[in-house]
């Protein structure tokens, strides 16, 4: 399985806010880690977590008291993960018509992953529901781990004496597993499976370490918060999903007019507008102000769409104007176009709109 992470621009952007600029948000598309099989064009969503036996509840209720979680909370923790599934591919992506049956399985046990389920059942499912395929969670299980640190903080009375008075500061981290499996309607067996680890920390201040506590969101929040991340997470892990990206473009260039008349233009959102004008710039002979043109009009190429256009821009920025920046900006945009690919091939199966 290839892992696809987006190149870093932090430095990137640094180093431009240090020179006059200003950032935006582009929406892109991003590429599923796994390609699912073509003949699964609609899915539903399970949840198989439910507890098989009454031992099995019954240690599920002594492990929630015990660890201070609270008894129930995992079987809610992992509607919630299913039914964010559900809502990220639907609302995310288009490669799955999602319907909006969420199917109760039995099944939970004190193991992690349970034997897969019998082709015919899937088949069976598929056909209630009228899917191709199932996106089963079929583990969840919750943990949470507590750091106290002692510190102090500083008072001054009336008369403007300071006092210091012990504090205690209380760092919880919540940690959520998943189980993840998605069955094929067409065979009966399972496409993908994935074991998720995910974890948020929470922060508690007081003077003492009960109302440290107390100023902590309360345990079952904290694993719906985390249980959301998850199913996000797996959404994203088998369908093309969309993910915001930071783009940072040059508002001057040596007090340069056309370089200022294209940023009002672009923070009102006209990019033609803008890029007009930045073509206009880019004819100075002064290569600074040439190299952030080009740069600009880089961006604007992304910002409409146009990747193939904007890594010329790019080029002629990093290479014609050496504009340091831009050889950055220029490989992002070229992992762009690789991954471009990769999704044309992952919504390959999906029908053509007339």
């Amino acid at each position: 399985m290839t892992k696809f992470i987006y190149p870093t621009l932090g430095a990137l952007t640094a180093l431009l806010l240090s020179a006059c600029a200003s950032t935006i948000q582009i929406r892109a598309l991003a590429p599923a880690a796994v390609q699912m099989p073509d003949n699964v064009q609609s899915i539903a969503t399970a949840n198989r977590i439910i507890p098989a036996s009454s031992r099995t509840k019954f240690f599920d209720v002594l492990e929630g008291a015990f660890t201070g979680e609270g008894i129930g909370v995992d079987r809610a923790g992992a509607d919630e993960c299913v039914n964010v599934v559900g809502q990220a591919l639907a609302n995310n992506s288009f490669r799955f018509k999602v319907t909006q049956a969420q199917l109760q399985l039995m099944g939970r046990s004190r193991e992690f992953f349970l034997p897969p389920l019998e082709p015919r059942y899937i088949k069976s499912l598929c056909r209630q529901t009228n899917v191709d395929g199932l996106v089963v969670l079929e583990a969840f299980d919750s943990d949470m781990g507590l750091t106290r640190t002692n510190g102090e903080r500083t008072y001054k009375d009336r008369e403007g004496k300071e006092h210091k008075v012990p504090t205690v500061h209380v760092d919880m981290i919540m940690k959520v597993v998943t189980g993840f499996r998605t069955y094929s309607a067409a065979q009966g067996f399972i496409v993908d499976q994935a074991k998720q680890e995910d974890h948020l920390a929470f922060v508690g201040e007081g003077d003492t370490y009960q109302e440290a506590l107390r100023h902590l969101p309360p345990p079952a929040d904290c694993i719906r918060r985390v249980a959301q991340l998850a199913g996000d997470k797996y959404a994203r892990r088998i369908a093309p999903s969309y993910v915001n990206l930071q783009r940072t473009y040059f508002t001057s260039a040596k007090k340069n007019e056309l370089m200022r008349q294209a940023s009002v233009r672009a923070g009102a959102a006209d990019w033609q507008g803008a890029a007009t004008i930045w073509q206009q710039a880019a004819k100075n002979l002064n290569p600074k102000i040439a190299g952030r043109a080009f740069f600009n009009l880089a961006v604007a190429s992304e910002v409409r769409g146009n990747l193939p256009e904007a890594i010329e821009w790019a080029k002629k920025s990093a290479y014609t104007c050496n504009n340091r920046p831009a050889r950055s900006y220029l490989r992002a945009l070229q992992f762009r176009q690789q991954e471009y690919a990769l999704i044309e091939e992952q919504l390959k199966s999906l029908p053509v709109e007339k």
